[in-house]
Protein backbone atom coordinates (compact mmCIF):
# COMPACT_ATOMS: atom_id res chain seq x y z
CA UNK A 1 0.00 0.00 0.00
CA UNK A 2 1.62 3.53 -0.86
CA UNK A 3 2.11 6.34 1.68
CA UNK A 4 -0.94 8.24 0.27
CA UNK A 5 -3.30 5.82 0.77
CA UNK A 6 -2.08 5.06 4.10
CA UNK A 7 -2.44 8.37 5.08
CA UNK A 8 -5.97 8.44 3.33
CA UNK A 9 -6.92 5.14 5.03
CA UNK A 10 -5.48 7.20 8.76
CA UNK A 11 -7.58 10.22 7.76
CA UNK A 12 -10.89 8.66 6.76
CA UNK A 13 -10.83 6.46 10.12
CA UNK A 14 -9.88 9.50 12.02
CA UNK A 15 -12.89 11.35 10.44
CA UNK A 16 -15.30 8.48 11.13
CA UNK A 17 -14.59 8.22 14.60
CA UNK A 18 -14.77 11.84 15.27
CA UNK A 19 -18.03 11.59 13.24
CA UNK A 20 -19.32 8.39 15.53
CA UNK A 21 -19.00 10.51 18.30
CA UNK A 22 -20.64 13.48 17.44
CA UNK A 23 -23.33 11.05 17.12
CA UNK A 24 -23.26 9.08 19.95
CA UNK A 25 -23.59 12.51 21.59
CA UNK A 26 -26.53 13.41 19.24
CA UNK A 27 -27.63 9.98 21.26
CA UNK A 28 -27.36 11.31 24.37
CA UNK A 29 -28.21 14.77 24.12
CA UNK A 30 -30.01 15.36 21.21
CA UNK A 31 -29.62 19.71 21.08
CA UNK A 32 -25.98 19.89 21.09
CA UNK A 33 -24.72 17.91 18.39
CA UNK A 34 -27.62 19.43 16.28
CA UNK A 35 -25.65 22.39 17.33
CA UNK A 36 -22.52 21.17 16.43
CA UNK A 37 -23.14 18.82 13.10
CA UNK A 38 -22.71 21.54 10.46
CA UNK A 39 -19.78 22.95 12.10
CA UNK A 40 -18.89 19.53 11.63
CA UNK A 41 -19.94 19.13 7.97
CA UNK A 42 -18.00 22.15 7.18
CA UNK A 43 -14.77 20.50 8.64
CA UNK A 44 -15.85 17.32 7.01
CA UNK A 45 -16.56 19.28 3.53
CA UNK A 46 -12.65 21.55 3.77
CA UNK A 47 -11.12 18.70 4.41
CA UNK A 48 -12.94 16.09 1.25
CA UNK A 49 -11.79 19.27 -0.50
CA UNK A 50 -8.48 19.45 0.08
CA UNK A 51 -8.11 15.08 -0.30
CA UNK A 52 -10.26 15.28 -3.97
CA UNK A 53 -9.44 18.43 -5.56
CA UNK A 54 -5.96 18.20 -5.13
CA UNK A 55 -3.47 18.17 -7.90
CA UNK A 56 -2.87 14.57 -8.43
CA UNK A 57 -0.78 12.16 -10.75
CA UNK A 58 -3.11 10.62 -12.86
CA UNK A 59 -2.27 10.30 -16.57
CA UNK A 60 -4.40 8.91 -19.69
CA UNK A 61 -8.27 8.23 -18.69
CA UNK A 62 -9.69 11.74 -16.71
CA UNK A 63 -13.00 10.00 -17.10
CA UNK A 64 -14.71 6.86 -15.97
CA UNK A 65 -18.17 6.10 -16.92
CA UNK A 66 -17.96 2.14 -16.37
CA UNK A 67 -19.52 1.05 -13.41
CA UNK A 68 -18.11 -1.37 -10.83
CA UNK A 69 -14.84 -1.90 -12.78
CA UNK A 70 -12.48 -2.24 -10.48
CA UNK A 71 -8.68 -2.25 -12.68
CA UNK A 72 -6.62 -3.99 -9.47
CA UNK A 73 -5.80 -3.70 -6.07
CA UNK A 74 -5.65 -0.02 -5.51
CA UNK A 75 -8.69 0.15 -7.45
CA UNK A 76 -10.55 -1.56 -4.80
CA UNK A 77 -8.55 -0.51 -1.96
CA UNK A 78 -9.68 3.71 -3.52
CA UNK A 79 -13.36 2.40 -3.63
CA UNK A 80 -13.17 0.78 -0.27
CA UNK A 81 -11.48 4.34 1.23
CA UNK A 82 -14.34 5.67 -0.28
CA UNK A 83 -16.58 4.57 1.13
CA UNK A 84 -15.70 5.21 4.78
CA UNK A 85 -14.63 8.94 3.97
CA UNK A 86 -18.56 9.80 3.08
CA UNK A 87 -19.61 8.13 6.10
CA UNK A 88 -19.04 10.90 8.33
CA UNK A 89 -20.97 12.85 5.79
CA UNK A 90 -24.24 10.66 6.81
CA UNK A 91 -23.30 10.44 10.15
CA UNK A 92 -23.15 14.06 10.71
CA UNK A 93 -26.20 14.60 8.78
CA UNK A 94 -27.89 12.50 10.61
CA UNK A 95 -27.12 14.08 13.43
CA UNK A 96 -28.03 17.17 12.53
CA UNK A 97 -31.80 15.68 12.30
CA UNK A 98 -31.76 15.09 7.90
CA UNK A 99 -33.85 12.39 7.16
CA UNK A 100 -32.58 10.52 4.59
CA UNK A 101 -34.83 11.44 2.00
CA UNK A 102 -32.64 14.78 1.71
CA UNK A 103 -29.14 12.92 2.82
CA UNK A 104 -29.26 10.41 0.07
CA UNK A 105 -29.82 12.95 -3.08
CA UNK A 106 -27.50 15.57 -0.99
CA UNK A 107 -24.60 13.14 -1.16
CA UNK A 108 -25.12 12.26 -4.43
CA UNK A 109 -24.97 15.79 -5.03
CA UNK A 110 -21.63 16.61 -3.33
CA UNK A 111 -20.20 13.48 -5.05
CA UNK A 112 -20.99 14.55 -8.31
CA UNK A 113 -19.93 18.60 -7.81
CA UNK A 114 -16.85 16.82 -6.84
CA UNK A 115 -16.28 14.55 -10.13
CA UNK A 116 -17.53 16.77 -12.04
CA UNK A 117 -14.80 19.51 -10.40
CA UNK A 118 -12.11 16.50 -11.21
CA UNK A 119 -12.92 16.21 -14.83
CA UNK A 120 -13.60 19.73 -15.67
CA UNK A 121 -10.24 21.00 -14.28
CA UNK A 122 -6.85 19.50 -15.37
CA UNK A 123 -5.51 18.21 -12.09
CA UNK A 124 -4.73 14.96 -12.85
CA UNK A 125 -7.84 13.28 -11.41
CA UNK A 126 -10.03 10.73 -12.97
CA UNK A 127 -13.97 11.55 -13.06
CA UNK A 128 -15.36 8.10 -11.56
CA UNK A 129 -19.06 7.04 -11.81
CA UNK A 130 -17.49 4.42 -9.04
CA UNK A 131 -16.63 7.54 -6.71
CA UNK A 132 -19.86 8.81 -7.29
CA UNK A 133 -21.30 4.87 -6.10
CA UNK A 134 -18.93 4.28 -3.39
CA UNK A 135 -19.61 7.75 -1.72
CA UNK A 136 -22.64 7.81 -2.26
CA UNK A 137 -23.37 4.49 -0.23
CA UNK A 138 -20.91 5.53 2.31
CA UNK A 139 -23.13 8.47 3.24
CA UNK A 140 -25.76 6.28 3.20
CA UNK A 141 -24.44 3.72 5.61
CA UNK A 142 -23.68 5.99 8.08
CA UNK A 143 -26.90 7.85 7.80
CA UNK A 144 -28.23 4.21 8.51
CA UNK A 145 -25.61 3.76 11.98
CA UNK A 146 -26.18 7.23 12.96
CA UNK A 147 -30.33 6.36 12.92
CA UNK A 148 -29.79 2.83 14.74
CA UNK A 149 -27.77 4.79 17.40
CA UNK A 150 -30.53 7.30 17.55
CA UNK A 151 -33.15 4.57 17.66
CA UNK A 152 -31.24 2.69 20.12
CA UNK A 153 -30.37 5.18 23.07
CA UNK A 154 -33.67 6.45 22.67
CA UNK A 155 -35.25 3.07 23.67
CA UNK A 156 -32.65 2.74 26.11
CA UNK A 157 -33.66 5.82 27.55
CA UNK A 158 -37.21 4.82 27.61
CA UNK A 159 -36.51 1.88 29.39
CA UNK A 160 -33.98 3.76 32.09
CA UNK A 161 -37.63 6.29 32.51
CA UNK A 162 -39.65 3.20 33.23
CA UNK A 163 -36.94 1.37 35.72
CA UNK A 164 -37.26 4.84 37.77
CA UNK A 165 -41.29 5.97 37.51
CA UNK A 166 -42.48 5.44 41.04
CA UNK A 167 -44.96 2.73 41.22
CA UNK A 168 -43.65 0.69 38.24
CA UNK A 169 -42.08 -2.40 38.78
CA UNK A 170 -40.34 -4.90 36.29
CA UNK A 171 -42.00 -7.81 34.87
CA UNK A 172 -40.63 -11.04 35.83
CA UNK A 173 -38.32 -12.94 33.84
Amino acid sequence: MSTTALLNLLFAAVLVALSAAAVVRAAASPAPSRRFAPALIAVWAVAVGYMTLRPGTGLGVRLNLVPILFDGTGSAIDAVLNVFVFVPLGLLLAAAGVRMRVALPLAFAVTLGIETTQYLTDLGRTADVNDLITNTLGAVLGWVVAHRIRLWARSAALAGARDTTPGWTAPQR
